[in-house]
């Protein structure tokens, strides 16, 4: 092999952090062929093993092809290429013989470095990614370098330089260049395990989900955030019944008419979503206005998303809080809200017809089966299997649920009742961080609850958790873990257990906030932000203004990058004593020197300076003694460090006395 032994370990080490993001992600198998790949050629590099045939790299890259094809059924997957490109930039080194396959490698790294933003974007993906890229340069330096000129850390050293100066016009491209979309918004068809509600509602579905701390969305209030018992976060609304579950359905378009019962309820809040299972986002109560990526307001109050979220998106939210909708039902919407299946739950239905007879409001029906619920039921985290028709085995067999269970079955009730009503499916409370200043919801956060129309007051939310647990409204998921314990297991009762160690979860809240200001700020700075931010600075700017201000901002950094680079060689012609003599001479600040005769050194320049000014001199005696003794003498006791320390006391002293004159 043509290449240096330090390079090709460079490239190894480079190449196995570019791969390291996707480690996790990848198939078992492609996993232990790449691993298998990099051991090969390590030996290689020792002599141990020769370079293989090329034709074990051909037979390899189709073995993989096939692989792929059958691990995800199909070539329209993102993930198939990603994977592909992912073999074949490992496969490179079964044919690893010259300076001209190690930089194809190293070009190969920039675009494998792209992909790991297709499925994370996270502040720590990045500095991974980052980190990838400085190695990538250390190896094009180690391999274009002479053996002497490479040894140790000198190539990640001259890379972090390079990286460094780089930076600048990393930071100006960023905030000035207009803002496209990203390529990473392409769907991904496989490996987008993505947790969170679904758009149907069978018994025991919330249940499962609550057993995750998957992060759901962060917000932040324009002013201090309600009271946990008022974040009902509505995500679907479920109308309709189908084979034993709640579904989203059609309803009848409403008219909308909406009042608000108290001074001050209407608050203003932003909403950083996590990816999501369906095309809906989480809204505050009754959501009146939405700003966002392909964000609507639905007629009957949640918001829409035009597909489903495959990345962190930000939206500006405005909702009010106990809000009283005085809109009349029309009869379709009436017939839609009633409607129930014939011929399951039958016990259900015959105890809501007789309600109805027996009472004449539907307050009074309300009440009573909320009494009911909260005299007989139990409230757990580990409810009973459903059985035949569920709403009937829960009601009248085990009375042990979870919220979809008390959800579903109030909302059958009520209909049967001849009372419209409807589930809505969302979460409910979050957990406050004030390192970050915001609300943290999670999966385990995830809740269900009923929506009924009343006359003359409109949809009311009912939720029969706060009758039968208030503890879980009041204070949150956690309180009603803590209070059954063994009950709930897995990553949320991790993530409960993690509170109580003390400056150990602060300090997760700390990498938290750091990580909720990261998608705040960089992911999700898009074109809107953009012109807002730059607007505070340039009020009259238009779209077609950013192109030349970002060309101008680009060459502008890019000149004072180049007169960086290129002013240095000037200075490097001058020794280390010559630098130190010409700083000495700033210090002296107008003391004339035409008292010393021409070529004298810095004995006379300082008898001049203490004939001016005796109180400043006397500060760099300690300096002076130590340049003479390192120039003339040579004494090897003085090293160049404590020369330069002395310099550097003389100017903090001296700046400090010109400053208080003292």
């Amino acid at each position: 092999m043509t290449v240096q032994r330090s390079a090709l370990l460079w490239m190894l080490a480079s190449q196995s952090l570019m791969l390291a993001p996707h480690g996790s992600r990848m198939p078992l198998w492609m996993l232990c062929g790449c691993l298998a790949m990099g051991a090969f050629t390590l030996a290689r590099i020792q002599g141990y093993v020769r370079l293989p045939s090329k034709w074990v790299a051909v037979a390899a890259v189709f073995m993989c092809w096939a692989l792929l094809w059958r691990e995800y059924g199909s070539l329209m997957v993102v993930e198939f290429w990603v994977d592909l490109l992912l073999f074949m930039y490992t496969a490179k080194l079964l044919e690893l013989a010259s300076k001209r396959d190690v930089s194809q490698i190293m070009l190969l790294s920039f675009f494998v470095g792209m992909t790991h933003f297709l499925f994370n974007e996270s502040m720590l993906q990045t500095i991974v990614t980052f980190s990838g890229l400085v190695m990538v340069m250390a190896t094009l330096i180690a391999l274009h370098s002479s053996s002497t000129q490479t040894q140790g850390r000198q190539p990640i050293k001259l890379a972090g330089i390079a990286f460094l100066q780089a930076l600048p016009l990393l930071v100006i491209l960023f905030v000035f260049f207009p803002r496209l979309s990203p390529f990473w918004t392409i769907p991904l068809e496989k490996g987008a395990a993505f947790t969170g509600l679904s758009d149907r509602l069978m018994l025991g579905d919330i249940h499962s989900l609550v057993q995750s701390d998957e992060l759901a969305f962060r917000v932040n209030f324009t002013s201090a955030p309600p009271a946990s018992r008022d974040l009902y976060w509505r995500t679907l609304v479920l109308s309709a019944v189908s084979e034993g579950g709640w579904v989203v359905g059609s309803p009848p378009r409403p008219m909308p008419s909406v009042k608000f019962g108290a001074e001050g309820a209407i608050i203003d809040y932003e909403l950083l979503s996590q990816p999501m299972r369906v095309p809906f986002i989480p809204s505050l109560d009754r959501v009146l206005s939405v700003e966002g990526t392909s964000a609507s307001l639905d007629p009957i109050g949640f918001v829409r998303s035009a597909s489903v979220l495959q990345t962190v998106t930000q939206y500006q939210m405005r909702s009010g809080l106990n809000a009283v909708d005085g809109a009349e039902l029309s009869k379709a919407e009436r017939a839609a809200y009633l409607a129930l299946p014939l011929r399951i739950n039958p016990l259900a239905r015959t105890f809501g017809a007789s309600l109805a007879e027996d009472y004449q409001t539907p307050d009074a029906v309300i009440h009573t089966v909320l009494a009911w619920y909260f005299d007989e039921f139990t409230y757990t985290l580990n409810p009973d299997a459903s059985k035949g028709d569920s709403i009937d085995h829960f009601l009248f067999e085990t009375k042990r649920g979870f919220c979809e269970h008390f959800a579903a079955s109030f909302t059958w009730v009520m209909r049967a009742a001849g009372i419209p009503a409807r589930v809505v499916l969302g979460y409910q409370g979050g957990a406050y961080n004030p390192s970050g200043n915001y609300i943290e919801v999670r999966q385990f956060d995830a809740h269900a609850w009923s929506e009924v129309w009343v006359q003359g007051e409109g949809w009311r939310r009912v939720d029969p958790t706060a009758f039968i647990a208030p503890e879980r409204i009041e204070r949150g998921m956690q309180a009603s873990a803590a209070g059954m314990d063994g009950l709930m297991t897995g990553e949320a009762w991790d993530y409960f257990q993690m509170r109580s160690l003390g400056w150990l979860f602060d300090l997760q809240l700390q990498v938290q906030a750091l990580s909720h200001l990261w998608d705040r700020v960089i992911v999700n700075y898009d074109q809107a932000r953009q012109m807002r931010w730059l607007s505070t600075v340039w009020p009259d700017l238009e779209l077609e203004d950013l192109a030349p201000l970002a060309l101008a901002a680009f060459l502008l950094g890019l000149g004072v990058i180049t007169v960086g680079l290129v002013a240095p060689p000037f200075r490097r012609g001058l020794s280390q004593e010559a630098r130190w003599y010409q700083s000495y001479l700033r210090c002296l600040d107008g003391v004339t020197l035409d008292q010393v005769g021409p070529g004298t050194g810095v004995a006379r320049c300082q008898e001049a300076w203490d004939m001016a000014r005796p109180d400043e001199a006397a500060l760099a005696q300690v300096f002076v003694e130590k340049f003479e003794l390192s120039l003339y003498q040579e004494d090897q006791s003085v090293s160049p460090s404590s020369v330069s320390k002395a310099l550097l006391v003389l100017k903090i002293r001296l700046a400090w006395m010109r400053l208080t004159g003292r």
